[in-house]
């Protein structure tokens, strides 16, 4: 790699000299010439800019900096090995390492049932949560592999997009209130806004709804995650503006909550997309997402069904 200052034969040839104490048998070891292990030591001080060898006693010892390189150095071709060895025996049916963000009512909701079908087609997994622009950038950097985001990066053309859930965005008002609410406008007169935190895409997608709407409501609550939005609901503190799958994740059946439909002449939707970098994971995304709207069908469906009725043709998987 450009400006590091060694390779992986420049540390072999380390090695060996440091084990044997003797730059004539590491060059009988490697294949080489006396010399050229000579000159291959001589440029890895020069390159690093430090003395690795005390080449005034017999056999020749480590400095202090170079134990530690020495260290490094056995630890890395330790792995380089390793890698060779999975890149020429392995079929690569299972990937070996899957790192996957997404949103965090996805992932209480309908985390166990995902995480199975992960299982079935990785070695090793991660899954991580939190806001939905931190997980764009993620995927961007290369720090994770995979998205289920409401951020579909659908300006980046160098990445593939599975569209796994369409959901309306919902009005959650405290039941106390139910009789008294006539609509979104009666309930903002009545009750004060419970809001997401600016920094959360949630948040900011419903802003710019309200302002479509031409509704500025004061800002007096800003909370960061569904549980505590809905629980200030529920406890009679305000209304909130959320989507059915923060409602399951919270509990469908709190009989403090009632969830009301939105102003219909402004459709306003939550779309749930796994993205991720073209060709990199095989057919896995293709398959997780096929799994993953099975899911959604068979396990979230039925019970938004069950206690929204009026949710029914809103609702769309893929």
């Amino acid at each position: 790699m450009k400006g590091l200052g060694f390779d992986l034969r420049s540390l072999e040839v380390f090695v060996a000299t440091a084990q044997s104490g003797n730059m004539t048998m590491a060059a009988s070891q490697l294949g080489l010439t006396q010399s050229s292990v000579s000159q291959t030591l001589s440029s890895l001080e020069h390159n690093l800019k430090v003395t690795l060898l005390d080449r005034s006693v017999r056999p020749v010892e480590l400095t202090v900096a170079g134990r530690y390189f020495y260290d490094q150095s056995c630890h890395l071709l330790a792995e380089a090995e390793k890698t060779h060895g999975v890149m020429t025996k392995s079929s690569f049916q299972k990937l070996h390492l899957l790192r996957i963000a997404m949103v965090d009512s996805l992932a209480t909701s309908l985390g166990q049932p995902l995480v199975e079908v992960i299982k079935r087609h990785t070695e090793n997994w991660t899954i991580n949560t939190g806001r939905s622009h931190m997980h764009a950038q993620a995927l961007l950097s290369r720090n994770v592999d995979m998205i289920i985001s409401d951020d579909a990066l659908e300006n980046n053309d160098h990445l593939s997009r599975y569209r796994l859930l369409r959901e309306p965005f919902v009005l959650v008002i405290p039941s106390q209130f139910a009789s008294q609410s006539q609509g979104l406008a009666q309930v903002a007169e009545k009750l004060d806004f419970v809001r997401y935190s600016n920094d959360s895409l949630i948040g900011v997608t419903i802003e710019r709804y309200l302002r479509r709407l031409g509704m500025n409501v004061p800002v007096r609550m800003q909370l960061d995650n569904t549980f505590a939005v809905l629980s200030s609901v529920a406890a009679g503190l305000g209304w909130t503006i959320t989507t059915p799958l923060c409602m399951f994740q919270y509990g469908l059946c709190n009989e403090k909550l009632t969830c009301l439909p939105l102003p219909r002449e402004e459709p306003f939707f939550r779309n749930l997309t796994l993205v991720c970098r073209h060709n990199e994971l095989g057919n896995l995304p293709h398959i997780l997402a096929e799994d993953s709207r099975q899911i959604i069908n068979e396990r979230f469906f039925p019970q938004i069904r069950d206690a929204l009725p009026w949710l029914d043709k809103e609702l769309y998987a893929g």
